[in-house]
């Protein structure tokens, strides 16, 4: 026994003999322990592995001065355990790792969590760890094997509606299946295989399928394709999902640098779309230079955002101020371009009812953070958000109604947006319910909140819509539908089979328009 007393040894040796349920009670007691500050060597580290893997948060600073204590009184693996605590008190922090101890998990897969570049590999070395290619290659090792589990278990994990899966492809099956699918995507059963040709360093299929693709090259000498590895220009990437024959998915190749993360920083364009033949029917859509309303951008000059914000207006074939339209007034009007095709395909040919559309654009993006959310969601900038609602609200009504005599009366007016604009359309509604009688919220990220005063006798409708594979916004938007619900109060709940992407969104609102005013 070393000088820290026969109390620390005690304490460690019941802790590493203990049932699961009486190890955190232990553990509380190892840490009020006033010998357990003059621990060493063995017992140090001890103690540092019991604090750190059990004591939760708040003791990874203790379990780090012992960890570190041990490593210079040389005990193996002191290093290590000290690199651990110290990542997670950066992560926890909102900063980058340094030493790339933490591995995460996302959708299935092993993820290295950000690590900055403040401790190189020979530090790493020192401290009894490996080096980062080394630590990639190795969740890239353990990765493929637990793809190859699912392919051959035909699974999904609990609680995950999608996976990656791998039946090692050759190039030769990859080259044949880019010759019948050039856009570099097909389903098999419920398993859906992207694949492309690139010198990139690294490819992910996004906007939905957030996983990084692996490079296909001759083999491994093992009788399987070697991904991640090797010299060649093919890559891909299997998944399995839930009611795949269900889903709507738009894709793009996007390149990603040695880090894995997206090159620049950038998301690129969506160009491709898979379409199960089960999914909804695909809605025609009018080019720009097609339509057969009109498009018009505007200039408003808000008193109450203390600036200018521009507002595209789309109003139907024939507009006249006289008709007294229905009117929805959306968020997001800088991408409001892929909803008017479609609006303006349903007026044409009689399935969507006459109505403008109003949509104000977002905040930029500057120097003050994510001024859009502030913008458009409580509790963020309570200032910000009270004079984007006087704006939303009042200014923009008030110049609608003047410019295109759009209706006034409630039941003829809606809000609509979707993600951030979703949780914006919902708040629009409950807090002036008496001026929109539609709030169309897809994709919103903020459940409800249980204080919340909703009368579902003054509520508006509520339109909502979600997709399976969007995580925290399809449980927020589904918490909403299970609320309404509960409460009595008017509302449609859409979950479609897609991610958090613009194609669901496209394609649900005019049939929402439709329901509200058909």
């Amino acid at each position: 026994m070393n000088s820290s007393g026969d109390e620390v040894g005690d304490l460690l040796a019941r802790i590493e003999m203990a049932e699961p349920a009486e190890v955190p009670m232990l553990v509380q007691l190892l840490a009020r322990t006033p010998e357990l500050q003059q621990a060493q060597g063995a017992n140090a580290l001890r103690a540092a592995r019991a604090l750190s893997v059990h004591g939760g948060p708040q003791m990874f600073s203790i379990a780090g001065e012992l960890a570190a204590r041990a490593h210079r009184d040389g005990v193996p693996g002191a290093g290590a355990v000290f690199a651990e605590c110290a990542d997670k008190m950066s992560l926890l922090s909102g900063r980058p790792q340094q030493f790339g101890t933490v591995v995460t998990t996302h959708l299935g897969d092993l993820v290295l969590a950000p690590v900055d570049s403040s401790v190189d590999d020979d530090s790493r070395e020192r401290m009894g760890l490996p080096t980062l290619d080394q630590r990639r290659t190795e969740i890239d090792r353990r990765n493929r094997e637990l793809a190859r589990e699912r392919a051959a278990d035909g699974g999904l994990p609990p609680g995950q509606r999608m996976c990656r899966v791998w039946r090692d492809p050759s190039p030769e099956f990859l080259t044949a299946q880019l010759a019948a699918h050039p856009e570099g995507c097909w389903a098999d059963g419920d398993e859906l295989t992207f694949a492309c040709r690139s010198d990139d360093v690294g490819l992910l299929p996004g906007p939905v399928i957030e996983l990084p693709m692996w490079r296909v090259g001759a083999g491994d000498g093992n009788g399987s394709s070697n991904a991640g590895v090797g010299d060649g220009d093919l890559w891909a990437l299997s998944v399995r999902i839930e009611r795949l024959s269900e889903a709507v998915i738009g894709y793009g190749f996007w390149p990603l640098d040695a880090g894995g993360g997206l090159l620049g920083g950038q998301r690129g364009p969506v160009p491709h779309r898979f379409r199960g033949p089960d999914a909804p029917a695909e809605l025609p859509s009018h080019p720009d230079d097609e339509l057969r309303g009109v498009t018009q951008a505007h200039t408003l000059d808000s008193t109450s955002l203390r600036t200018k914000r521009t507002i595209t207006v789309y109003l139907p074939p024939n507009h006249s101020p006289a008709e007294r339209l229905p009117v929805l007034y959306a968020t997001d009007g800088g991408m409001i371009g892929p909803y008017i095709r479609r609006l303006d395909a349903g007026i044409t040919n009689e399935t969507v009812p006459r109505f403008v559309l109003v949509a104000a654009h977002s905040a930029p993006m500057g120097g003050y953070g994510n001024e859009r959310a502030m913008e458009y969601l409580p509790g963020f900038d309570n200032d910000r958000f009270d004079r984007h609602q006087r704006f939303f609200v009042e200014e923009l009504s008030a110049w609608a109604e003047q410019s295109f005599g759009v209706s006034d009366d409630r039941s003829q007016r809606g809000v609509f947006g979707a993600s951030d604009g979703g949780g914006h359309a919902l708040a629009v509604g409950h807090m002036h319910r008496d001026k929109y009688g539609h709030a169309m919220a897809y994709s919103t990220g903020m459940p409800p909140n249980e204080q919340m005063n909703w009368n579902a006798a003054e509520a508006p409708f509520v339109h909502l819509c979600a997709g399976t594979l969007e995580g925290g916004f399809h449980q927020a938007t589904e918490a909403w539908a299970a609320w309404l619900h509960f409460a009595k109060s008017p509302h449609d709940w859409t979950e479609r089979v897609c991610g958090h992407d613009l194609i669901q969104w496209i394609e649900e609102l005019p049939r929402a328009v439709t329901r509200a005013w058909g």
